[in-house]
């Protein structure tokens, strides 16, 4: 691994950024040199449009790389002056033109974002001697594992990948899925886990996002079948709310039972917590769903709306009661979009009395 392929591998670059810093636009990515140490030596960098990230550090003298720099043995030495020099040069590269992310991989970031987006369940890292090793957890038992692996421990793999190091996560399945899922590309039986009914992913792409959604929503599931929602009774769920856009108090004071935007998943007897965004960033409505897949005949001008769904307004709590900051503190770090409340949001809205269900 070369020195910035490390220096860069849990950051992303903000490819809008690396042309305004000096990055030259090029068919097979960006390009960016730089001298320093006294124009002695010129940092070459190339990035791609994955992301991935090649330099070479030229001896300006001899025009040919400077090989010392990549080898262990440079401290106290005139190489460790160069190094400590180049790895400025990168410092201020990682300011200006990245952000840091959890992973090495793009699709694993994606893949964190979307979690946290879903259901705000945070990252765990329990093995102290792995760092590096993250897990997901849903009632204190993990259902996603994300690690970087010598490819050569999986079975089976293609030539491409022998001697390469990758990100892998793995996820319990159905059983009964198991044999079709290993005729994918990049899905293998897992590393270190029961191989009836537990997988290993490749996160370099092959497998799309949208599949790994649905093993990582599966997965989840399986080992917690019972924690996710209430198959016997109502969901509960917040959306947010932009009064920029949406008058959303003119409507209520207008009729208490109202037209909203279908969103997946929500179901009648449902219940839907109404956030409105900054600068207010508070829970203001409770409602309970009375019907789902409305046609959308000209109610909403947006021709992307198909269906709606009726509300009726069950509750309203003053601006701050339910504030983004106590959302937070019980489960909810984001509403980005229509999703479940935490269980411990549930509980404590109960709790205070806050929430109460209609018969």
């Amino acid at each position: 691994m070369n020195l910035a392929t490390d220096y860069f591998s849990r950051q992303t670059p903000i490819v809008e950024k690396l042309v305004a810093y000096g990055f030259e636009k090029r068919d097979n990515g960006y390009f960016y040199n730089e001298r320093f140490m006294e124009e002695e030596f010129e940092a070459q960098l190339r990035i791609d449009e994955a992301g991935n990230i090649w330099d070479r550090v030229i001896d300006c003298d001899l025009e040919e790389d400077y090989l010392p720099l990549q080898q262990a043995a440079w401290q106290r030495t005139y190489t460790g002056q160069v190094r400590a020099a180049y790895l400025e040069l990168l410092e201020r590269l990682s300011v200006a033109c990245f952000e840091v992310t959890p992973f090495q991989s793009m699709q694993a970031n994606r893949l964190a974002k979307h979690i946290t987006k879903e259901w705000s369940d945070p990252m765990d890292y329990p093995f102290e001697k792995h760092p590096d090793l993250t897990t997901y957890r849903v009632g204190g038992k993990w259902y996603a594992m994300i690690f970087s692996l010598l490819a050569d421990k999986l079975d089976q793999i293609p030539e491409r990948l022998v001697g390469q190091t990758c990100e892998v996560m793995t996820v319990k399945v159905n059983p009964k899925d198991f044999p079709q899922l290993l005729q994918q590309e990049g899905i293998y039986p897992a590393y270190h886990m029961s191989k009836k009914n537990w997988i290993s992913i490749i996160l370099d792409d092959k497998v799309t996002d949208d599949k790994l959604w649905t093993l990582v929503t599966q997965s989840r599931q399986l080992v917690n079948p019972n924690g996710l929602s209430n198959p016997n009774g109502p969901d509960y769920w917040v959306i947010p709310a932009n009064l920029k856009y949406y008058d959303i108090d003119a409507e209520f004071a207008a009729n208490d039972v109202i037209l909203w935007t279908q969103k997946a998943g929500i179901a009648v007897r449902d219940y839907v917590l109404i956030y409105i965004t900054a600068p207010v960033k508070s829970i203001r409505y409770v409602c309970q769903v009375l019907e789902t897949n409305i046609p959308n005949e000209g109610y909403r001008k947006n021709p992307n709306i198909d269906k709606l769904m009726r509300l009726r307004k069950c509750q309203q709590y003053k601006d701050g009661l339910l504030s983004f900051d106590l959302m937070k503190e019980h489960g909810v770090a984001a509403v980005r979009g229509p999703r479940r409340l935490s269980p411990q949001l549930i509980a404590f809205l109960k709790e205070k009395e806050y929430f109460k269900e209609n018969n």
